[in-house]
């Protein structure tokens, strides 16, 4: 038995060696930042004396101290050479050193510096990206001038403080330093230098988790595959505590972005009404709506203009005789079919025969038609004015009875629309508002789906929502 003391002896006094090289203090009166190295012979007298180490940011034993032995490197990389060039980089490193729930947890520590220095250095790209086959490729062009505005550094900031903020009022703080480094993580793949294969496949999520792999300490996490899931699918449907935190940090993070920059030039952008030809202007929409219609192009459910709304009470028909025509409106909701701009699409044609319409594009054509007629009334009706639903209702109800141009078994008779899941290639299914027609109407279906661009040959199938919120 006594031959074995020698060994353990040694044992001890590498661990001791190891941890006096390495053990980081906080400074009674310095800067979270001021480091101190302990010697062997202090860090033994507190060994001696267990209290004492309730200096140690909050630790009271020396068994708490063994994992930074193991990551002695990333330690010392992630924060003693730590050199931030952006103001909001060095306050957001220096609320890392002083979170609470990440004593326990040095590595996710160290990766989350990392991962900032690296944003520091590279992040000052947008936050969004324009790569054909890219969940976000599929967003409208608004939506890219508005987000643009927000660096990448930024935005994966803000998710970070989201994430905190959303795991500390459910009491999970045990949960957040695996969830921040996903969070500052999970967007990497835009870096300019990750445009590499991943990249241009338009697998942004794919190349995050390629470049978070490579950072120092990150593959030493426990629940390193958790993380990858979790950046893999923050635009798809995620799963666990984890995943689920991060989207919904992301989506709230998105949220404060957009009204942070929607109200200085991408109101009038966002503006649906399309009324330059009236002679007043209608009133621009609110920050809080154009907000909510990004915001649902970006997460998939489009939230339909007011005048659409049917939930309150079914529109009454009235007359519509002075100033419509059936063949004329429809000849002016033709050139709307399939044409594309930016990423901006109002209507859009299906190989089974049908031709969907946004409820604007039927508002727009109804506007111009009657100011064509002398009708002014309608032409300049203010946006949100709950007359415009009975002319669109009147309007939908003639081309439906006299013409038998609408799909009728798709809506229902009261109602001129319906919501409708659109199934895209590349993302999740989009939730929408819209009429459908025959394509007949307007001419044949094999030319409208020859003509149509490879932005909506993405759409693989058009179904009516069977959510719980559905209008019937």
């Amino acid at each position: 038995m006594l031959s074995i003391w020698p060994t353990i002896i040694l044992g001890v006094a590498l661990l001791l060696v190891g941890l006096a090289g390495i053990l980081v203090l906080r400074g009674e009166e310095q800067e979270p930042s001021f480091l101190e190295q302990m010697t062997l012979s202090t860090l033994s007298q507190r060994w001696a004396r267990p209290k004492s180490f309730t200096r140690i940011e909050g630790v009271k034993h020396i068994s708490e101290l063994a994992h930074l032995w193991r990551n002695e490197q990333v330690i010392a990389e992630g924060i003693e050479k730590l050199e931030l060039a952006h103001p909001r980089s060095r306050s957001f490193a220096s609320q890392l050193r002083t979170w609470s729930f990440f004593n326990q947890a040095p590595g996710q520590r160290a990766v989350c510096l990392e991962i900032v220095r690296l944003l520091d250095r590279e992040g000052q790209c947008p936050s969004v990206i324009d790569v054909q086959g890219d969940v976000e490729a599929a967003w409208e062009q608004n939506t890219y001038r508005i987000l643009a505005k927000t660096t990448l550094l930024e935005h994966s900031l803000n998710v970070a403080e989201q994430v905190v903020k959303l795991l500390s009022d459910h009491q999970a703080w045990h949960v957040i330093p695996d969830t921040m480094v996903a969070a500052l993580g999970h967007d990497l793949g835009k870096l300019k230098s990750a445009r590499g294969s991943l990249y241009a496949l338009g697998e942004h999520p794919l190349a995050a988790g390629a470049i978070i792999s490579g950072i120092p300490g990150f593959k030493e996490l426990s629940r390193k595959e958790d993380i990858l899931r979790a950046i893999k699918m923050h635009h798809k449907m995620p799963e666990g505590l984890l995943g689920k935190t991060l989207k919904k940090a992301d989506q709230q993070a998105r949220q404060h972005e957009l009204e942070r920059w929607v109200g200085v030039e991408a109101t009038e952008e966002i503006n649906e009404s399309h009324e330059e030809e009236a002679k007043e202007k209608p009133p621009q929409p609110s920050s809080r709506e154009a907000v909510q219609r990004v915001q649902a192009d970006i997460y998939g459910e489009t939230i339909d203009p007011a005048p659409s709304r049917e939930e309150i009470a079914p529109p009454q028909r009235m007359d519509i005789s002075r100033w419509f025509d059936a063949a004329g409106y429809l000849a002016m909701l033709k050139p709307y079919i399939n044409r594309v701009e930016g990423r901006r699409f109002l209507a859009f044609s299906m190989a089974d025969g049908l031709v969907y319409f946004q409820v604007k594009v039927l508002e727009e054509v109804a506007r111009k038609q009657a100011q064509e007629a002398g009708c002014m009334e309608i032409a300049t009706m203010a946006q949100g004015d709950s007359t415009m639903r009975q002319v669109l209702f009147s309007v939908v109800q003639q081309l439906r009875q006299q013409h038998e141009v609408i799909a009728t078994h798709l809506i229902k008779a009261t109602y001129f629309g319906g919501y409708f899941l659109v199934t895209r290639k590349f993302n999740t299914g989009m939730r929408g508002y819209y009429t459908p027609f025959h394509a007949e109407a307007f001419g044949s279906i094999a030319e409208m789906e020859r003509a149509k661009p490879d932005l909506l040959r993405d759409i693989l199938d058009v179904s009516p929502y069977t959510g719980t919120d559905q209008v019937s």
